[in-house]
């Protein structure tokens, strides 16, 4: 037995972690012997440098910009750098008619005209510290079983109970959070500042940083600039502050010094950021549940919404316009889970499962441990339970879920038991009051949710879903109202409910006493169908994770152990470090994909008959011209994007790509398309992270933009 298991371990390099594999948690680096790896990769620097609990290192540079991406100090005053689509919706919320800083860009050419950014905020992290004692401690003391030991109200309980009895609870921005690992064998508590006043420095217009929009999402190769430029700003103590016109740039101990030395095929390459969230450790019954029962059935309703979508921008501008922002979000997520079930197939991921679930067999008859025996048969019989509940309920979120014609609940009942208690004569004058209230959040309402709503948009978009639900729903619980003729159906609710406009709504209730029938409107009752049905589903669905959370605890557990806790843990959106190198890749026969790209490849996908590839025409003087500045490559060209094997995943948007020297060479936007499999297991062969030259962002920064300021206050090396 022990020479079958260790042949498998041989045959499929379950032994010792790849060398391009793995979000390493830099906590863990003496524990998992990483730092040895990082120098025989080609590592310069120390590796003290990159992570150090006493001096000044990278941990202190790399930071969450806004809610979900990484951003990086680059300045001795607070310069950060990350993605354009990472301050996307920032700078949206900035922008109107006059100055409309997300189509037309925005260059700041000095301090002075940095742009307050409101809502921003800038995360470092200062401390992190084991907490796995403290947590099971506190679940044993609470009796919480697993997943309730993993879930974020217990573990936020408890961390805000540590933070206050730590030495940083009196430091201004404080926060402090606790992350489970290795499917919550082990804890770990990030102590992380937050800074809310974050200014706009640079921000490349809408062609220029989003050239090829969605059609290249995921695609290579790339020829866009996305990226943005924002600071940091403190009190004079240097300490978080709300936004105040006395505030000053944060003055930082330590930033990223950038190269213009350029990049070469094989260069070593670090990716420093905070990865969102991976499941490299489930079974293959686990990863035909994510393919079949979550990404299957919402690619079948989305694809077909997104068509719909489709052919009405194509046919109207002002459609194109309304609904650009739905369509590219609903268009990611299609893609990204089309694309994750492709690779899957093409890669024989669940073969590939399957032989790591035999190597795991063969440990677990030699580890003489019980609680490994059969844990694999007992997940699968979890997933056989819950498979077609799950694909029901993801299907049903994006058939009849998609509606976009709701009316809120608690409104109507807040707003019905005020204005009954009125008309009785029973109101106090405080309830009065709230009888007012409710009637203004009322027409709040419209005005904020359906104000903008095609009425007649939603009813069609309906009406091409409503069978899709029907002919692909596996279980006989459904809405009860999808037991109807759906396009009748549909038809009377958006023609006889109040709510199909403002005046309708006024008219039949505001405007009269009529609060008797209220209640009654039938979108409220399509609405409680609809929400029945949805919790119909939750009981199951919270069995199986509250039970997987006990089975998949311990079958990770094993894994770690049979890999002699090589390999990194999932990504949970903590900072992580990634190594690599530049490289190319074939995706399949006889295509193969260079690892570089330049501006010249931008006007050779050029076409003024489609907005996605209209070129700048600032850039086309400026290319027409090489006037490149000192950022061209040794011949001539302006390098504009490359590809690396880094492991990287959704929250790296914006992270650094440094050299083996810790400088900066570039900025991680996206990943290729063929690798999407690889946030289930990953494929060293296909996974490449898509970067933008930082020579690139420095030309539209400085040659482009005019932004000169910028450019004096970085640490660049030639």
């Amino acid at each position: 037995m022990k020479k079958i298991f260790l042949s498998l371990l041989a045959v499929f390099g379950l032994a010792t972690a790849h060398a391009d594999e793995g979000m390493w948690l830099l906590k863990l680096m003496d524990e998992q012997h990483l730092a040895d790896s990082l120098r025989k990769a080609g590592l310069q620097l120390d590796p003290s440098e990159l992570y150090n609990e006493h001096a000044p290192s990278m941990r202190d540079v790399v930071g969450i910009f806004g809610n979900g991406c990484t951003g990086e100090i680059i300045s001795k005053d607070g310069l950060v750098l990350t993605n354009n689509h990472c301050g996307f919706s920032y700078v949206h919320a900035m922008s109107d008619l006059k100055h409309n800083y997300l189509q037309d860009g925005f260059f700041a050419k000095s301090r002075a005209e940095e742009l307050r950014v409101p809502d921003l905020t800038f995360t470092f992290v200062v401390r992190i510290v084991d907490v796995t004692q403290e947590v099971e401690a506190e679940a044993k003391k609470q009796n919480a079983d697993d997943y309730r030991m993993q879930s974020h109200s217990f573990l936020n309980d408890l961390a805000e109970k540590m933070r206050k009895k730590s030495d940083l609870a009196k430091r201004k921005g404080m926060t402090m959070r606790i992350v489970p690992y290795f499917g919550g064998n082990r804890f770990f508590a990030f102590y992380e500042q937050e800074y809310t006043d974050v200014r706009l420095v640079v921000n490349p217009p809408q062609q220029v940083a989003q050239f090829g929009f969605n059609q290249d999402n995921w695609m290579w190769p790339r020829h866009n600039a996305d990226f943005a430029v924002f600071r940091v700003y403190a009190d004079r103590n240097g300490q978080p502050a709300d936004y105040h016109k006395n505030n000053i740039p944060l003055r930082c101990k330590k930033w990223m010094p950038i190269s213009l030395k350029g990049v070469n095929k094989g260069d070593y390459t670090m990716v420093m950021g905070f990865p969102g969230s991976t499941s490299r450790y489930l079974t293959t019954s686990q990863v035909r549940l994510r393919t079949e029962s979550i990404n299957a059935p919402i690619n079948l309703a989305g694809e077909a919404e997104l068509k719909f979508m489709k052919a009405l921008m194509d046919s109207d501008k002002a459609m194109s316009l309304k609904y650009a922002e739905d369509y590219m979000s609903l268009g990611n997520v299609v893609k990204n889970y089309g694309g994750m079930n492709e690779s899957v197939k093409k890669t024989g991921l669940l073969d590939i499962k399957a032989e790591e679930e035999r190597a795991f067999r063969a440990f677990a008859a030699q580890s003489g441990k019980p609680e490994y025996q059969n844990i694999i048969e007992r997940i699968d019989s979890l997933v056989e339970a819950v498979k077609d509940t799950l694909h029901d309920y993801n299907l049903l979120r994006y058939t009849f879920g998609a509606q976009k014609f709701k009316a809120k609940a608690e409104l109507a009942e807040t707003f019905g038991t005020a204005l009954g208690k009125k008309i009785q004569g029973t109101a106090s004058k405080k309830e009065k009051g709230a009888d007012e209230r409710a009637r203004q959040n009322l027409v709040k309402h419209f005005e904020e949710d359906l104000a903008n709503l095609d009425i007649d948009y939603d009813r069609r978009k309906m009406h091409l879903l409503a069978p899709y639900w029907q002919q692909h729903h596996r279980l006989e619980m459904q809405p009860s109202f999808a037991k109807q003729d759906m396009t009748s159906y549909f038809d009377t609710l958006y023609t006889t409910s109040a709510f199909r406009s403002k005046e309708a709504f006024e008219r039949k209730y505001l405007s009269t006493d009529n609060w008797e029938d209220f209640g009654n409107d039938p979108l409220f009752d399509h609405r409680k169908a609809l929400l029945k049905a949805i919790n119909s589903y939750r009981p199951a669905i919270d069995r199986y994770q509250r039970r997987a959370a006990e089975l998949n605890r311990i079958y990770v557990r094993g894994l770690c152990e049979m890999y002699n806790w090589s390999k990194s843990p999932d990504a949970n959106f903590t900072l992580r470090m990634t190594y690599g190198s530049v490289k190319p890749y074939s995706p399949r026969d006889a295509v193969f994909y260079d690892w570089k790209t330049s501006l010249k490849g931008m006007f050779e996908k050029e076409n003024p008959n489609d907005p996605d590839y209209v070129v700048d025409e600032k850039l086309r003087r400026l290319y027409l011209e090489k006037a490149y500045g000192r950022y061209a490559d040794q011949n001539g060209e302006l390098p504009t994007c490359f590809l690396s094997n880094n492991d990287i995943t959704g929250g790296n948007s914006g992270s650094a790509v440094l050299n083996a020297n810790g400088e900066l060479i570039g900025l991680a936007f996206d990943g290729n398309i063929e690798s999407l499999s690889s946030d289930l297991r990953f494929n060293p062969a296909l996974q490449r992270c898509i970067n933008n030259d930082i020579r690139f962002v420095l030309f539209v920064i400085d040659v482009y933009g005019g932004s000169k300021y910028v450019i004096d206050e970085l640490e660049i090396r030639e």
